[in-house]
């Protein structure tokens, strides 16, 4: 079954409501895209630059899949954190400045939008600074299994400053689209304890039994398109055709009930 008709889009000309932070939390909107936002030049800027960094590009191999990467991401480091620290010191003086600019600005974007006091890259007291966003190829051929992702979760016990928090979101700038395929499918299904019997070691993500019988929202993203959604319920992409599907994105998680201040990782 799927979700019709309960995207959000909004452009830079909406009026900003106080309710969408809590509808995205809650699931009640599934996606929330904030369209127009990014200009067209400078999207393909960052395109252009990222040709760059190839020899920085990871390939993270699992028997289910691979995960083609530019900066470290934190869920493949939780049982030796100082890794992922050491990754992104490595890695930070290589990436062009106009990601670095344009990860800035759609921080901007989604405080004002979501109504944030407080959106800023986390800090943690014994490891410093953590990556403020990846960049993710998919190329041709290439699909994400279904997974969710649920940092309080994955790093309990580790004591790092992002399991404090007390909601989880996910936010995904389109650099380049696909020419098909290549979309998001989120599951109206959120991970619970007895869900980890779905899950094989050295696999990405959950068997596909555990979607079954749930509704589901389709979403195919457009170049320049910014997007919220909540990773703890299950989600999935699509095998892509044609253009590598390029996003940069970012964790960031509410820490306060008042659901005022942020931190952002990858």
């Amino acid at each position: 079954m799927t979700i019709l008709n309960q995207v959000r889009i909004i452009d830079p000309t909406t009026q900003v409501e106080s309710a969408w932070l809590d509808e995205i939390v809650s699931a009640r909107v599934p996606l929330l895209v904030l369209r127009n936002f990014l200009k067209p030049e400078v999207r393909r800027g960052v395109v252009d630059d990222l040709q760059q960094c190839r020899n920085s590009i990871q390939v993270s191999h699992y028997s289910n899949g691979a995960l083609t990467t530019l900066g470290p991401y934190l869920a493949k480091y939780i049982s030796a954190p100082g890794n992922y620290f050491t990754g992104f010191r490595d890695i930070q003086p290589l990436l062009p400045s106009s990601l670095t600019s344009l990860q800035q600005k759609v921080y901007q974007w989604v405080k004002q939008v979501l109504k944030l006091d407080i959106l800023e890259t986390a800090n943690d007291v014994h490891y410093g600074l953590y990556a403020g966003s990846i960049v993710r190829f998919h190329a041709n051929g290439v699909s994400n299994p279904l997974h969710n992702d649920h940092i309080v979760r994955d790093a309990a016990g580790t004591g790092l400053v992002v399991t404090e928090i007390l909601h989880q979101l996910s936010c995904v700038v389109c650099l380049q689209e696909c020419n098909d395929g290549g979309a998001l499918r989120i599951y109206k299904k959120k991970w619970q304890q007895e869900d980890e019997r779905f899950k094989t070691l050295g696999e990405l993500g959950y068997q596909d039994g555990i979607k079954e019988g749930y509704e589901s929202f389709e979403f195919r993203p457009l170049s320049g398109d910014i997007y919220i959604f909540n990773p703890a319920y299950y989600h999935e992409i699509d095998r892509v055709v044609g253009d590598t599907r390029i996003t940069m994105g970012f964790f960031f998680g509410i820490r306060d009930k008042g659901m005022k201040q942020a931190i952002a990782w990858s």
